[in-house]
């Protein structure tokens, strides 16, 4: 019996026999503006109703604004509240670029990933946290230029979060016209999920779609799904839900 984590997100768990697979690292990707950010936070949230505590590392946003970004959106929510009483932590942990060498560069990198994990340790062992998000990956894959060192810092990291026994998130971007599912084309292959989100009209009523393009030991979906972003989360919808609107 695989044991699984729900993932926040409103019809979502249907799709994927109960949640995402515990202990599992999970890319979710797409451009900018597809939601990826609300994403993470439903995943939390949905953690920390249950009384699990979760932390959200981001390399390129303030704290203040991703509560208020997530809490802005979701209006019926208590996320703000969740992350007073410590089940959701927020943390920025940006990287200090100075050096224009590509080899100092792939140093500074190396301790930043370290840095990351250990926070990431440390939130595990001292708070007990079991969900992580880690927005986004997109900073290491952009100075990273390197394919065989890219594949490795990003290898370490994946590695490192299953050791930990946490179910992880990972963010990515794809770049406009790119067919890669993220900035290396590298992480995709080394996850054990990838759920792409992209922002193509389906209809007058549906602006935002979800694909799952893969997930180990799962049994999912393969169609592409239209959501919706909601005052009370993100909702994903069936085929047969789409007939009916």
């Amino acid at each position: 019996m695989i044991e699984r984590v729900s993932t926040g997100i409103i019809g979502l768990d249907r799709l994927i026999e109960g949640g995402f697979v515990k202990n599992s690292v999970i890319l979710v990707t797409g451009k900018t503006g597809t939601g990826k950010t609300l994403f993470c936070g439903s995943f939390l949230y949905a953690g920390a109703l249950k009384g699990e505590k979760g932390i959200y590392i981001s390399t390129e946003e303030s704290e203040e604004a991703i509560v208020q970004d997530i809490q802005s959106t979701f209006k019926n929510w208590k996320f703000e509240e969740m992350v007073k009483k410590g089940l959701i932590k927020i943390a920025s942990v940006k990287p200090v670029l100075l050096s224009p060498s590509e080899v100092e560069i792939a140093k500074l990198l190396k301790i930043y990933i370290n840095s990351v994990l250990e926070y990431v340790e440390r939130a595990v062992k001292e708070n007990k946290v079991e969900r992580v998000v880690i927005d986004s990956i997109s900073m290491i894959e952009n100075f990273l230029k390197d394919i065989y060192l890219a594949r490795v810092g990003l290898s370490y990291m994946i590695d490192k979060l299953r050791e930990l026994k946490v179910t992880s998130i990972l963010t990515g971007t794809i770049e406009e016209g790119s067919e890669k599912l993220s900035g290396s084309g590298i992480v995709e292959f080394l996850v054990d999920a990838v759920i792409k989100l992209d922002f193509v009209p389906v209809s007058e009523e549906f602006q935002r779609t979800l694909t799952i393009r893969k997930m180990r030991r799962t049994n999912h979906s393969t169609l592409i799904h239209p959501f919706k972003i909601t005052p009370d989360g993100i909702k994903v919808f069936g085929i047969e839900e789409i007939e009916k609107v």
